[in-house]
């Protein structure tokens, strides 16, 4: 029988570390579960097996969600004659009157009825009662998360040990799907998280299960101090806090108050912006598919310690709606984004539902063309980071007025924006790749006969070149891949995020670098250097490179200072190694300067060197020189 109820994990593996509950979310996405395949009853009596004290330590177990299809984080693998399988869960609730609203969200097809400690507190499309284990329930597709207020049943939670049992029904018997994706919230069912953060802001937004009002109290230590406030009741709640200090950390926390009870989250902490600066950061793209790639991914880039995360877009698949923003999002890196800010890009996922869900959940800059969030720019340390609208180059009706086209109002904001920046290292984000060696490098969405890589190779290299990028970040291909610089400008393809990885299809010349692998970009200015590595969930580094900011050509002043004494002087960039160089007045035959200590390494702004041919020699002939910098 245990064979027969057996769980198949995706891919063959399991998350490093279990993800693990806090006090708000209580049971995340993600978490590993108890099943049992409703062959039989799950226990006799039937409901033994809904209470906290059942041993379930012979059923198989597998990670949040679970589907008949190889498309949530476990397989279920259904005996043929089974339309059921239970499911339990244990959490721990240190207190109970803590909490005074709980939400259960269920992704599911097609019916299940959700048990707290032996108590009912939820069902959908099953009216039997008791419920057999051969029920059928009306049919309902997947696709939305439902998020049910069960507050009323916060009374039943537990101090320490808690249960959470859900058995869930096919509409008929040898169904071909069967899903569950369930989440068990206290107090908030989204967030706090911190979104749009700058040197000296932040908003704060969360979600409450009834309308309430809106405080974040906040400061630089525990004991916080400030506090900004609204009195309006809402579900949706957002708060800005302006007038901060950069690159310092700040602790907040949010409450809600309703029907004389208030919520109130745990303390957690952020830090602004540099102004200028070393800093950290992680780019990602296209792992919005819920399997167990995506929780490792945010698992690592989580204990990763940036500063801040890019998400290189398709964020959700297979479409970004209201419905699958926290299963497949907020609920996957919504622990990180406490503390964390996140930057999305728009990709064609995005584009395929109505925008807003995307624009209306996730909270950006916005650009000084249009106002909106489309694309947008923000500065951080010594970097200034450009998202781009570039989905694809498919005429989504929103790139009529947002799309990438030279003279179009992107592309005349984006050379604005570059020749506005006086920061040292600019990097451009976008979800379309100018290089490729998968099965996105043939496409020509826009149908106009040339591939679209060519075309955004056309319309961005130039800029890149002239405005000073070093770096270009894209997703869509599901690879990592590392191309050769043009002109100074180096591209890559981050699209490992946890959604299936592509293969190579036909190697682009310019390609060093290409692995079919879940990973994410650990990124790093220090200086006039940048490091990038390539990180799979493991923590194996597979590749790395450290690209020198590009300085400009040195400049030589030379100047007579007695006769027949010369004073040759430069600027320097400390650590910089220099060789001067002499020829004769037909500058041919270029020869090292030999003695002072050339080539030299500058130690400070300015270095100079004397030519002294002395008095009682005749008059020199004429000579040239030159600087150049060395390895």
């Amino acid at each position: 029988m245990l064979k027969r109820n057996r769980l198949l994990i995706l891919l063959g593996v399991v998350a490093l570390h279990p993800l693990r509950a806090d006090e708000i979310s209580l049971i995340r996405v993600g978490e590993v579960w108890r099943c049992f395949s409703g062959v039989t009853e799950a226990s006799s009596p039937i409901s033994a097996w809904r209470q906290v004290g059942f041993d379930d330590s012979a059923w198989p177990q597998g990670p949040s969600g679970f589907s008949l299809a190889a498309d949530e984080a476990t397989v279920l693998a259904q005996p043929p004659a089974a339309s059921s399988v239970f499911f339990r869960k244990q959490f721990t609730v240190a207190n109970p009157r803590a909490v005074h609203g709980l939400v259960l969200r269920a992704d599911y097809e097609d019916g299940f009825v959700a048990y707290l400690n032996g108590s009912e507190v939820a069902r959908r499309g099953l009216t039997n009662d008791p419920i057999p284990f051969d029920a059928l329930a009306a049919g309902h597709r997947r696709g939305a998360a439902e998020d049910i207020d069960v507050s009323a049943f916060a009374d039943a939670l537990l101090p320490g040990t808690n249960v959470l049992a859900i058995q869930l029904h096919a509409f008929t018997n040898h169904p071909a799907t069967l899903v569950l994706v369930p989440e068990l919230l206290a107090n908030f069912p989204r967030g706090p998280v911190i979104q749009n953060a700058t040197t000296n802001s932040v908003q704060v937004t969360w979600r409450t299960p009834l309308p309430a009002d809106s405080v974040v109290e906040y400061g630089t230590n525990s004991a916080l101090g400030r506090s900004v406030s609204r009195a309006a009741l809402t579900t949706n709640h957002v708060a800005t806090l302006t007038g901060l200090a950069a690159d310092t950390a700040y602790s907040y926390r949010v409450r809600s108050a309703a029907g004389g009870g208030e919520a109130i989250s745990p303390v957690f902490t952020f830090r602004t912006l540099k102004a200028a600066g070393d800093i950290t950061f992680a780019v990602f793209g296209d792992g919005g598919g819920g399997g167990v790639p995506q929780f490792q991914i945010a698992q690592a880039v989580a204990q990763s310690g940036v500063d801040l995360v890019l998400h290189l877009g398709d964020v959700i698949y297979e479409v970004f709606t209201l419905g699958l923003a926290d299963t497949r999002c907020l609920s996957v890196y919504g622990p990180h984004m406490r503390s964390t800010p996140y930057f999305f890009t728009m990709g064609n996922h995005e584009m395929y539902a109505d925008p807003a869900a995307y624009l209306d959940t996730l909270f950006l800059p916005t650009n000084s063309a249009n106002g909106t969030s489309y694309f947008y720019s923000f500065d951080h340390g010594d970097a200034h980071f450009v998202s781009l609208y570039v989905p694809t180059l498919y005429p989504f009706p929103s790139s009529a007025t947002n799309g990438l086209a030279v003279g179009s109002v992107q592309y005349d904001w984006l050379t604005n924006d570059l020749a506005a920046s006086a920061k040292p290292w600019k990097f451009l984000l976008l979800h379309s790749p100018l290089f490729d060696s998968g099965p996105h490098r043939f496409d020509d969405y826009d149908a106009d006969g040339v591939a679209d890589r060519i075309q955004l190779q056309q319309i961005l290299l130039p800029i890149a070149r002239h405005y000073g990028v070093q770096a270009i970040f894209s997703g869509h291909d599901h690879h990592y891949e590392r191309f050769t610089p043009v002109n100074g400008v180096h591209t890559f393809i981050s699209g490992g995020g946890g959604s299936q990885l592509y293969p190579l299809i036909e190697q682009d010349p310019l390609s060093v670098q290409f692995w079919m692998r879940y990973h994410y970009l650990l990124a790093a200015v220090h200086g006039d250097t940048f490091q990038v590595q390539a990180v799979d969930p493991s923590g194996t580094v597979f590749d790395e490179v450290t690209i020198q900011q590009a300085m400009p050509p040195p400049s030589l002043a030379i100047e007579m200072v007695a006769p027949h004494v010369f004073r040759l002087s430069w600027p320097t960039v400390p650590g910089t190694k220099y060789q001067l160089e002499a020829a004769d007045e037909q500058l041919t035959n270029f020869v090292a300067v030999a003695g002072a200590g050339f080539p030299r390494t500058a130690t400070g702004d300015n270095d100079f060197y004397v030519d002294d041919t002395g008095t009682n020699s005749p008059p020199p002939p004429s000579r040239a020189y030159r600087l150049r910098i060395v390895p």
